[in-house]
Parts: structure tokens; sequence; C-alpha cells
């Protein structure tokens, strides 16, 4: 597997996975942990200059009638050489797999395509390693907005709006664009509602940061639609072996253009839901609504971690908290979730990878870990039972790096 892939493909870049780690971890060495600071994401890998929007003279690549043991062989017969640490070099991968001939045609797929999401897509797909300040970004993303602006689809509007967050709310089109009208397009949705609650926060508003916790509570489920591109990315590819790995790496470049996403106010979440607060009995019950919201119908592994720190917060049982813990740690681990942890393994790693971002895209990350924990054959103890050994090997090391200071 690529650097890139390995870099961008976990969850949701770096960024994110460090604030899911600190969400889920925290308890257990401070009763009331200071909320996390914003991490920067490791960025996509920059793609070549100037795709060319037309079909290559030949996708069938020369393949040589004996390989060397560095070389690895990916989907469809296609060979790369291995640097000495195992890794594969991302231009050497890019051009095997030739992959800015794969953009450039599901760019124009997805232009060509009916649906207004699709559209949308293709415009996320172009920004790509892009320079986030150029002129030809800041054109590309006026015109996702105004796209939003005007449709009736909750998932457009959420990836204009979401896009739009790593600019200032006054700039071009983005100005636009509220979580009060993404709400009003996506009904039971709690996602809007969160950055609209840190948006309160910000301006010390608290009627609006009471409304915006109300909505939270009372929603059916948090979805950002995080994967939604990288699945419409791979459903665009043809589905033949040669193009897996260009599907893999393309679905993995809008992974990490959305690591870089503006993340929703889990640092106002956090600190309606402080233990000094938890004595209001309002209070209370708001804050065990989202936690129980967040652990059992977000889309994404972080709401759930933070769903579990505000509920070991409420005092859930250890066991409850011992268990979800475990269960999130087994399936970071577990080989269909991730190969951050795995060493390179050709065309099986990509077909494993690629299955597991159409699991995520059609299941959400969290709904993908609960179809996994119910087909492991394992039971809540075996879970308690791993996280216990785990917080036992951790305070071993805490106290022996401790001695050794």
């Amino acid at each position: 597997m690529t650097p890139t892939l390995r870099r961008v493909w976990w969850v949701m870049g770096a960024a994110t996975l460090a604030l899911m780690l600190w969400f889920i971890w925290s308890g257990r060495v401070h009763d009331e942990p200071e909320p996390p600071a914003a991490a920067e994401a490791v960025p996509a890998a920059s793609p070549p200059d100037a795709p060319v929007h037309a079909p290559p003279e030949s996708t069938d690549l020369p393949v040589a009638a004996v390989h060397g043991s560095d070389e690895i062989e990916l989907c469809g017969g296609q060979w790369v050489k291995a640097k000495p640490d195992g890794s594969i070099d991302d231009e050497d991968f890019a051009r095997v797999v030739r992959l800015p001939e794969a953009r450039a045609r599901v760019i124009d797929d997805l232009r060509a395509d009916t649906s207004e999401f699709a559209r949308a897509a293709s415009i996320q797909l172009t920004l790509v390693g892009s320079d986030p300040a150029s002129p030809a970004v800041a054109e590309e993303r006026d015109s996702l907005a105004r796209m939003a602006a005007t449709t009736g689809d909750p998932q457009v509007y959420a990836l204009a709006f979401n896009t739009c967050g790593r600019v200032q709310p006054t700039e071009g089109a983005c100005q636009l664009l509220n979580p009060e009208q993404w709400a009003r397009l996506d009904p039971g949705n709690a996602t809007p509602w969160l950055f609209a609650l840190a948006q309160a926060a910000q301006r010390r508003d608290a009627a609006a940061q009471s409304e915006a916790s109300f909505r939270i509570s009372t929603s059916m489920l948090s979805d950002q639609h995080f994967f939604a591109v990288p699945g419409l990315v791979i459903d665009h590819m043809p589905s033949d072996d040669a193009s897996m790995p260009a599907a893999l790496m393309l679905a993995s470049e809008v992974i990490g253009v959305e690591a870089a996403w503006s993340l929703p106010g889990y640092q106002a979440l956090y600190d309606l839901c402080k233990a000094s607060t938890l004595r209001d009995a309002n209070r209370r019950q708001t804050c065990t609504a989202v936690a129980e919201l967040l652990v059992e119908h977000s889309d994404t592994l972080l709401e759930r971690g933070v769903g579990i720190a505000i509920g070991k917060r409420l005092g859930w049982p250890d066991e409850r908290i011992e268990r979800l813990r475990g269960e999130q740690t087994a399936y970071f681990f577990s080989p269909g979730a991730s190969t951050a942890q795995a060493p390179v393994d050709g065309c099986n790693g990509i077909r494993r990878d690629l299955a597991t971002v159409i699991r995520h895209a059609r299941l959400g990350e969290a709904g993908a870990l609960r179809e996994w924990v119910a087909q492991s054959g394992k039971e809540a103890a075996d879970f308690i039972l791993a996280e216990r050994e785990a917080q036992a090997k951790a305070a071993a090391a805490a106290s022996a790096a401790s001695a050794a200071r």
C-alpha cells in the first residue's frame, strides 16, 4: 500500500484520528479533561498537474516476464517496485495505475450525471491536491456554494458547507450557507445543529445554544455524509480488477480532502455537558440523550467516541464504557477496518480496503463497526476483558516510563 493510502485512509485522516483517540481515552486519566485543540489534517497526495480529460491510448501495461523480489503485484496484473521499507512511492503507484487518466474520466462522468450530488462531487474531486488559496479553487468552491444555496438535496448542502469550512464565512458565495438551512433540508439530523451550537457558543448566545442543544438531543441520527463522495467515486469507476487500485486511491484522495473539513462543535458540546453543569436535571437529561444519540446513531467513530466520553461523565456503568471502548479498539485493529497497521499485501489489501470504503459509504463508519461486532462472534465480556487488559498494559507502561524518568 502506498504511503498516501496508509496516511489518509483510516477514518478521516490524522486530525480526526487524533481527536477520536483523545475522546476515547481521555476519561481514563482525568474526570474532567480539557477539550482537544484542533489538529492539522495530513494532506492527501498532490495529483499530477492538469489531468488530461481523454481516455488513455491503452489500459494494458507491459508486464515483464520475470519480476524481482522487490516488486508487488497490484490487481489486474500490474506490478510496482517497493522501496526498501516495503512501501510504494506515490508517483510510481499513480503512474502504474494511470491515476490522472482515471481521475479525469471520473470527473467527466460525474459532470455528465443527472444527479445534482454527482455534479457537486465532481467539483470536490477537482480540488484534490490544489492550493486552497488559489483563485481557481476559490472559483470552484463558489460554484459549489451557489449550487448548494438553491438545492433541495441535503448531501449537496453538506458537501458545500463542509468544503467552505476552511474559509471565512464572509468570503465569496460561502456566506450564503448556514447550518440552519442545512437543518431544514435534513430534518432529524443532529450534525447541522452541532455546527449551530458551535457558532452560538462563539457569539455567547445562550438562547441559540439552548435551541441547538435541544435539537441535537431530539434528533434521530447524526450523519456528516462523510463517505458519500468516496462511495460515489467508486461507483463511477469500472469494476474490473485492473481499475481497483486507481479506484481506491481516488477514494482515498477524497477522504484526505474531507479530513481537512471543519468539524462540528464538539468542544461546545463537551462544555455543555461538563460535570459541573450536570447537577441541573434538565441539562443532565439533554446530555444523556446526546450521548445515546452519538453512541448508537452517529455515522463516524469520532462522534461515537465523543458520546462515550460524555457517557462517562454521566456516570454510565464501567462495564458499558469498557465494552464500548473495547469494541472500538478491536474494530480499529481488525483487518477489515484499516491497513494502517498491516503489511503490504498487494491486490488482497486493495480489494479489502475498497470493500471497507464501500461498506462505510453504505452503513456509515459506526454502522460498519456495529455490523462487525454483530458478526464477530464475540460477547460483551470479551470486549470488556480486552479493554481491561489494554488499560492494565497502558498503566504498566506509564509506570515504567515514570520510573525511568
